[in-house]
């Protein structure tokens, strides 16, 4: 299989137990000797039945050809998608895949132009129920039903959620859980005697701290609404952590007044300056980068961010911790990560079906998990690290807030689309936290 890569940046951003049996002697050597013709005649069988299912293979892969393209959405999957790639080509030679990554706040808008020009992507990355993307694309008949067409018994049931619309499957959930932490410069915390907060109150008195000792305590971007999402929901959990339980059930609304004070207190931290002087002028990949040269103390951000910072300096000393609430409470809020969906149309559904599959299998889904170096949310999958074990070191897991904007608009409304038009706005000092909630608010149930 010839593997094309084009990487169009357009922003500047898992038990496995051994069952070991006893064997008694006999004393009668035609007893052995029955014993040993069955063995034999049992290891014939099980060898000729794990050569049918090989020739099988063989066979269904060997009928598949063609060619496919793929869209991802963030470089911070690059290696993921390499990985998953290079293993499905092991499996189907015939099918040429070229993959492209298309990076940044367009993504959607892009996508949507091919779609509506003919020239759509095959196989193509959705956010699942987490934004109302995808379910405009299904309303819309770009998204091929995959109920039918795709073995999903590898997966965790929880994960299908995330890409289930009116009980139709349309993506393939990826077994990392989307989780967020507070990564850190391990050496300047060393350097200037600094630890790990306990307490959310320890945490703020830190912020201030670096800032007074000439840092930037958070490298942060307040020009796109995930990054300020990823920075607010750990901060939400750990102000408000009898709030974020509720969530879970709705028995709290997303516009309460804990919602509200979390955003505050960023807006606090806006002001004292704990982001930095340029934090309306910078993107998500400058961010990332200012952490990993050092000139931000600390970076709050997803899980899946591991690779990038790693790839940006390898040799950067650095840790995570899920912030703690004032009772030392270590909270962590994960959302299965989603996948690939298939284009209704694609002149290539076979070929689609084989890639989607393959991503949808323990194989694909292993090394999607390992590659990413993120959180796993499979007992069949290992975590490939240490700092993905530090990220996972919480004694609760808190369901995300942006997922229950996703889950409870009323019909026909969409509340993530007002938090991403107006998260950003609120930071720019055009919309007020009360405005900002009061429209989320008005399109909730």
């Amino acid at each position: 299989m010839r593997v094309r890569k084009v990487l169009a940046v357009l922003c500047g951003m898992t038990m496995m137990a051994s069952l070991l049996a006893g064997c008694g002697g006999s004393s009668g050597t035609a007893q052995q000797s029955e014993e040993n013709t069955t063995e034999q005649e049992e290891t014939t069988e099980a060898v000729a039945e794990e050569a049918d299912d090989t020739a099988e293979t063989e066979e269904t892969t060997a009928n598949i050809s063609g060619s496919i393209t793929v869209w991802e959405h963030s470089n911070s999957f690059e290696s993921a998608l390499e990985a998953v790639v290079a293993g499905f080509s092991e499996k189907y030679p015939d099918v040429e895949v070229e993959w492209e990554i298309k990076d940044g706040d367009t993504y959607y808008s892009l996508l949507s132009t091919a779609i509506q020009s003919g020239e759509a992507p095959d196989v193509f990355w959705t956010n699942g129920t987490s934004s109302s993307n995808m379910a405009d694309l299904v309303s819309n008949g770009a998204l091929m039903d995959l109920s039918g067409e795709i073995d999903f018994s590898d997966l965790e049931q929880d994960s299908l959620q995330i890409a289930t619309i009116d009980g139709k499957q349309y993506s393939v959930p990826w077994m990392t859980l989307d989780t967020r932490c507070c990564y850190y410069n391990k050496d300047i915390f060393e350097q200037e005697g600094w630890t790990v907060p306990t307490t959310f109150d320890e945490f703020e008195e830190l912020l201030a701290k670096q800032k007074e000792a000439g840092y930037t305590p958070i490298s942060q971007c307040l020009t796109d609404t995930w990054s300020i999402l990823f920075t607010y929901e750990p901060v939400l959990a750990a102000m408000e952590p009898e709030y974020v339980k509720g969530l879970a059930d709705y028995s709290v609304k997303a516009t309460d007044e804990p919602a509200a004070n979390a955003l505050n207190k960023m807006l606090e931290w806006k002001d004292a300056g704990y982001y930095g002087d340029n934090v309306m002028g910078v993107n998500g990949d400058a961010t990332i980068l200012a952490f990993t040269t050092g000139k931000a103390v600390m970076y709050i951000g997803g899980s899946w961010s591991t690779s990038t910072i790693s790839g940006n300096n390898p040799d950067l000393n650095y840790g995570a911790f899920q912030i703690p609430d004032n009772n030392g409470t270590r909270g962590m809020v994960g959302t299965y990560a989603n996948g690939f969906s298939i284009y209704q149309d694609t002149e290539n559904a076979e070929a689609a079906k084989a890639f989607v599959q393959y991503c949808a299998s323990l194989e694909g889904q292993t090394a999607w998990v390992q590659a990413t170096g993120g959180v796993s949310g499979s007992p069949k999958i290992e975590a490939s690290s240490e700092i993905v074990q530090e990220i996972s070191d919480a004694e609760t897991v808190y369901t995300s807030w942006q997922s229950v904007l996703a889950n409870y608009a009323k019909e026909g409304e969409s509340a993530t689309t007002i938090w991403e038009e107006d998260s950003v706005k609120l930071f720019e000092g055009s919309v007020t936290t009360d405005e900002l909630m009061d429209n989320i608010a008005a399109v909730m149930q």
